[in-house]
């Protein structure tokens, strides 16, 4: 008899160190497993988190054991690279690597612990979106910008709209003030037809509709935009388990809600013999006015 206990398995899901969700899942506990989180930007450091789960049966108890003195591994197109150091960032430990991550490169992550199965992970980095012409006007509820798809390649992205903050002179997007949008169904109902007629945080699509064309997207936000001077538009490539991944999670996490449950059979891991998600994204992000 398979006895099911309330397994807690962290969830990375924001490109900046120590930015996490942490997702419940109800599944069949098979016993103490690794938990390993990826994700790999270009041209960045590459932050590796590994965990253990654990049965959880107290609601509210999402303290995970860090695995400090793990023996990490990480191969770029096979070739070994120096052993990612552990560091503690914003509370939370993780292997940093020793350099920057590069486009279209092949990344494998290895993570061996005393007393549980080793783990291993393998993805690759995506090219940068092109984005280009992004305009909006203040209290109007439509964005508009143009995304120019790659046809050599099947391509998956994902789209968020930030409100801007002025640090020491500097545009940086505010990570906790994102615009809920959709795709304005007036001018892209296919769109409507794959993700429905709510508005998210965060836009998850695949170029299916794209072809290779440079498609216009009008945006529809939920709020009218505010007389703000500027807007962040962000639009990261992703491989197609990255894609999978966060599509699977953001259709059931609530926004804002730091305890939120994922359905085990919808969520895809590519973590052998464990749990988890290694996986490749490259951000275009861009700056405008609001008009």
């Amino acid at each position: 008899m398979v006895r099911t206990y309330l397994v807690y398995v962290v969830l990375l899901i924001l490109l900046c160190a120590g930015c996490q969700k942490e997702s419940k899942i109800n599944i069949p506990y098979e016993g103490d497993k690794i938990v390993l989180n990826s994700l790999i930007q270009p041209d960045s450091l590459i932050y590796i988190r590994a965990t253990l789960s654990k049965p959880v049966r107290e609601s509210g108890n999402l303290q995970f054991p860090e695995l400090k003195g793990a023996a990490v591994t990480l191969e770029e197109d096979g070739v070994a690279l120096p052993a990612p150091h552990w560091q503690v960032i914003n509370g939370h430990g993780y292997y940093v690597s020793e350099s920057v991550a590069l486009k279209g490169k092949k990344y494998t992550i290895g993570v061996t612990y005393k007393g549980l199965d080793s783990v291993t992970a393998i993805d690759s980095t995506p090219a940068r979106p092109v984005i280009k012409d992004v305009h909006a006007q203040a209290n109007t509820n439509r964005i508009r910008f143009t995304l120019i798809d790659n046809a050599a390649e099947t391509n998956y992205y994902r789209i968020r709209f930030y409100k801007a903050d002025s640090i020491n002179g500097e545009l940086v997007k505010n990570k906790k003030d994102t615009i809920k949008c959709r795709p304005d169904p007036s001018f892209t109902n296919s769109f409507i037809d794959i993700i429905g007629d709510a508005y998210y945080s965060d836009i998850i699509i695949s170029d299916v509709l794209l072809n290779g064309k440079e498609a216009i997207f009008i945006m529809q936000t939920e709020k009218d935009i505010s007389v703000s001077p500027h807007l962040i538009i962000e639009v990261c490539g992703l491989t197609k388990g990255a894609y999978k991944y966060l599509l699977a999670a953001n259709d059931q996490w609530q926004d804002d809600d730091i305890d939120f449950v994922l359905n085990p059979v919808n969520i895809y891991s590519n973590v052998q013999n464990g749990y988890g998600i290694v996986a490749g994204i490259n951000a275009t992000v861009l700056n405008f006015n609001i008009e």
